[in-house]
């Protein structure tokens, strides 16, 4: 068995103190990421207090991929009863499943403008490969993220199978921002 060198345990742990660094310096810290959806013809929007989203950044702060998980239980939608209801096993199943993520490793460039990330969003224990059309501002104010993606909320077991109280469709929204003092 062959034994590591000091030095090489050395540049080992620098280079993953630095990844970490340079993951910190992106995290995107303000703003808002939620939901809306339709029940019994009602619409209503839900948003998520609690969530990280780290682009991986390339040339000239474009993002090359994205790393993003939401605490579940951090949802509000203004009704304290829907939001407890949200968090049961028909819904989200909060106790089994307390994080929701999307990891994009492919970025291009959208055909309406703008760019769309490519990867796996994994809610409920399901994972489904998806494409996440957004915009992106870099510059000397900060780093700006927008966008939304529609989802059928039945790929992930969430609700009733049936749409006729309510509706599969689900749009995912966001607007985040890193302020320019935080890089």
């Amino acid at each position: 068995m062959k034994l590591i060198s000091r030095q090489t345990i050395a540049c080992l742990m620098l280079s993953l103190s630095l990844g970490g660094e340079a993951e910190q310096a992106a995290r995107m810290t303000e703003g808002s990421f939620g939901f809306r959806a339709t029940v019994e013809g009602e619409q209503f929007e839900a948003t998520f207090s609690a969530f990280s989203v780290v682009p991986q950044l390339g040339p000239e702060r474009l993002p090359t991929g994205f790393a993003v998980e939401i605490t579940m239980a951090a949802i509000a939608s203004g009704n304290v009863d829907r939001d407890a209801e949200m968090q049961l096993t028909e819904w989200f199943d909060i106790a089994a499943h307390p994080v929701a993520s999307f990891r994009a490793q492919e970025v291009g460039i959208a055909p309406q403008g703008g760019y769309v990330a490519r990867g796996e969003l994994l809610i409920k224990g399901v994972e489904r490969s998806i494409a996440v059309p957004f915009s992106w501002q870099s510059g000397p104010r900060g780093l700006r993220m927008t966008g939304e993606v529609m989802l059928d909320r039945r790929w992930f077991g969430i609700g009733p199978m049936d749409d006729s109280s309510v509706a599969a469709e689900v749009t995912v929204f966001f607007n985040l921002a890193r302020g320019a003092d935080e890089h």
